[in-house]
């Protein structure tokens, strides 16, 4: 099977999930294709499908976003992710396995067991950074971002909508940066253009029936196949 088929299959997955619960979207995609493409790959294609994606989510329910809430974290958001981009360019595919491996056990098991947690305000700030700096380096900065805003966000179409276009707009100085730095790579990306077709059939699958769907169950798998892959990573740079 070709590694544009797998990325195609896998955020499909992915983005069917997010569509539903409002993130996920990568976790999931990384915790399968971690095993299979390698880690700067994997992490170019997740930032040309979820560029697209969320850009497609956030189109289609503009009407959600809360324009002040996404200004107030622009900063912050934004600061983090311009260090994160020069991690990505400057670290070794060992040491970047390494930290996503940790990132990724730190999110699974903050899902798994105190996913109900409303940190206090003064943690804001740092979640925001930290965020930024995530989403930077390898595109998973939301479960950050949204455990700090969590309390501000009105519903739950409010805060799919919102983090759409957070990642597409983070996403965008990204590929700036990336480009700059002669990390994007276009012969790889001509081979996975067509791969956001099969995945905004997913996107749109996934809002028809999140209403049937056990939004605490699907949590639950993230977090479970997050913590393996998190385990993979660890042991691909222990093992470098």
């Amino acid at each position: 099977m070709s590694v544009a088929i797998l990325i195609a299959t896998f955020f499909s997955l992915g983005f069917f999930v997010e569509s539903i619960i409002g993130t996920g979207g990568g976790l999931i995609a990384y915790s399968f294709l971690g095993f299979i493409i390698d880690i700067k790959e994997m992490i170019l294609a997740g930032l040309y499908i979820g560029t697209c994606s969320s850009s497609y989510i956030a189109y289609t329910d503009h009407k959600s976003f809360n324009k002040k809430l996404f200004i107030s974290i622009i900063p912050l958001c934004f600061l983090g992710t311009m260090i994160g981009v020069f991690i990505f360019s400057k670290f070794s595919v060992s040491m970047l396995a390494g930290i996503l491996g940790l990132l990724l056990l730190l999110i699974s098991i903050k899902t798994m067991y105190f996913d109900h947690l409303i940190l206090p305000k003064i943690f804001k700030s740092k979640l925001l950074f930290i965020g930024g700096i995530s989403h930077g380096a390898f595109g998973i900065g939301g479960p950050f971002v949204i455990n700090a805003l969590r309390k501000d966000f009105k519903n739950k179409s409010e805060l799919r909508t919102t983090m759409a276009v957070y990642f597409a707009a983070f996403n965008l100085i990204r590929i700036i940066q990336l480009s700059i730095q002669g990390q994007i790579h276009l012969d790889f990306l001509s081979k996975i253009w067509w791969t956001v077709i099969p995945v905004f059939i997913a996107i749109k699958l996934g809002h028809k029936v999140h209403l049937k769907i056990s939004e605490e169950f699907l949590k639950k798998m993230i977090a479970l196949l997050t913590f393996l892959a998190g385990l993979k990573f660890l042991v691909q740079f222990l093992m470098s």
